[in-house]
């Protein structure tokens, strides 16, 4: 699913799950996720999350890297992002 992810983890990787219509299935943390409830990548990033949250993220991103490396550059740059989100929450 391009540009949409699972509310739970924000990982892009949904394949549709063969047991329901408008069901997927996130391939990093298996949630199953009705189609209604995906959210735009970019506003998952944006979502107003504490500091624990981000480095959760963070490392959700970093295992991402490793399972799926033909996405390594845009994992990278969500890394950048939410590193910069710390920085000024840090502040």
């Amino acid at each position: 699913m391009d540009g949409l992810c699972c509310p739970s983890c924000g990982c892009g990787k949904l394949f549709h799950y063969s047991g329901a219509i408008g069901v997927y299935e996130c391939t990093l943390c298996g949630s199953n996720v009705d189609q209604h409830d995906l959210i735009p990548t970019e506003q998952f990033m944006e979502m107003d999350m504490s500091v624990e949250e981000i480095k959760e993220l963070i490392d959700i991103k970093l295992d991402m890297m490793l399972l799926f490396p033909e996405d390594k550059a845009a994992l990278i740059d969500d890394i950048k992002k939410l590193r910069s989100r710390l920085i000024e929450i840090a502040k």
